[in-house]
């Protein structure tokens, strides 16, 4: 039991012990990053910090990554840096992806069809490795009782499944058909 309870404390523990110096550095320095990323998000724009493409993500980890070394770190100033580079960066792969197909397609990954009219399509699956049990739960959350009664079932860039039902009457607008570079 003294095993456990040396370890617990070792764990709950500062390296160098516990002091006002210490929960006041990181209270300030928590608070001063929260208003810079305000000020980031805001001078950059609502997609700072989305995560609309796996780009996105991955910017995203890589800035709580900085976060968390800027807080539990000495100074803030080079994370502070490394982030305001990360996000430049960040937004102008965003605004060229925008303007150019190419630089999406380069930067993005391209959404994939995982059903098609009520057919599921298994090498589209089997390529964006995405099992039968993950579909069927994003089916379900979608409301589906049947594939049948899918339009389409699409792994978008971001990596959510958006799942359109069969129209009653009508047809999907062409504008909100998927295109798949992944076929």
């Amino acid at each position: 039991m003294e095993l456990l309870w040396t370890v617990l404390k070792d764990l709950l523990t500062p390296e160098n012990g516990w002091s006002v110096q210490l929960v006041v550095r990181i209270a300030l320095s928590t608070l001063l990053l929260f208003g810079y990323i305000i000020v980031l998000a805001r001078t950059f724009g609502a997609r700072t910090f989305a995560t609309f493409t796996s780009y996105d993500f991955l910017t995203n980890v890589a800035a709580g990554s900085l976060v968390a070394s800027a807080i539990l770190g000495k100074s803030i100033v080079e994370s502070s840096l490394s982030l305001l580079v990360l996000v430049g960066v960040q937004a102008t792969v965003s605004a060229i992806s925008a303007r150019s197909e190419r630089a999406q397609e380069f930067f993005d990954n391209g959404p994939v069809v995982l059903v098609e009219r009520g057919q599921i399509r298994r090498e589209a699956m089997r390529r964006a490795r995405v099992s039968d049990a993950i579909l069927s739960e994003e089916l379900r959350r979608a409301g589906v009782n049947s594939v049948g009664g899918v339009a389409f079932a699409v792994l978008e860039s971001g990596g959510r499944i958006s799942v359109l039902h069969e129209p009653e009457e009508g047809s999907i607008s062409r504008a909100i058909q998927p295109t798949s570079r992944g076929k």
